[in-house]
């Protein structure tokens, strides 16, 4: 239970075994998408169960990282890694960390939900990702809305001249989808 909460996944009653099931069914296509072996950051990693769950579900290599703004959500992301516990970092530890990489082969982002993509400049993280994905990788981006909010702000995101790689809506039925970008 705390590591599904502590990911921001809340399902109430809690049930082990509903939760856990819908934990993976909203989030195992995800690792479809990673196509080879490399380096993973989960940008707004919360716990890292996320990236725990993408190392076990994944057929590839994963080296992984996390990063969120949220210090104690890092600090629990180093409790579940605690071989890699210099993987886990807050945005302002970064500044003050040379040894933390700058670029990956895999880039996730949740979008989160105030990114609509209809403000002036709420453009600017997306492209600093894209920055930070080494040359043939993947920026991942992940929608969890309702099915019809997901595609608006895809659809807006289209808009600001972006071009998506790949669109993969849940095979499972829910609302999630994710795009990439490849490079």
């Amino acid at each position: 239970r705390d590591l599904l909460e502590g990911s921001h996944v809340f399902t109430n009653p809690w049930d082990k075994e509903t939760a856990c099931q819908k934990w993976e069914k909203g989030r195992r296509f995800i690792a479809e998408a990673i196509n080879k072996d490399g380096s993973v950051l989960d940008y707004g990693s919360a716990n890292g169960f996320l990236l725990k769950c993408l190392r076990g579900w994944s057929s590839h290599e994963l080296d992984v990282y996390g990063v969120d703004a949220d210090k104690e959500a890092a600090e629990r992301a180093k409790r579940l890694f605690p071989s890699e516990e210099s993987h886990f970092i807050t945005p302002e530890e970064i500044r003050d960390n040379p040894d933390f990489p700058r670029s990956f082969d895999f880039i996730y982002w949740n979008v989160w939900d105030d990114y609509t993509f209809e403000e002036a400049g709420q453009d600017k993280l997306l492209k600093r990702l894209l920055e930070a994905t080494n040359a043939e990788g993947r920026l991942i981006l992940g929608f969890y809305n309702t099915k019809e909010e997901n595609k608006k702000v895809i659809q807006r995101i289209e808009q600001l001249g972006y071009k998506f790689s790949g669109i993969r809506e849940n095979p499972n039925g829910g609302n999630e989808i994710i795009v990439w970008f490849d490079k």
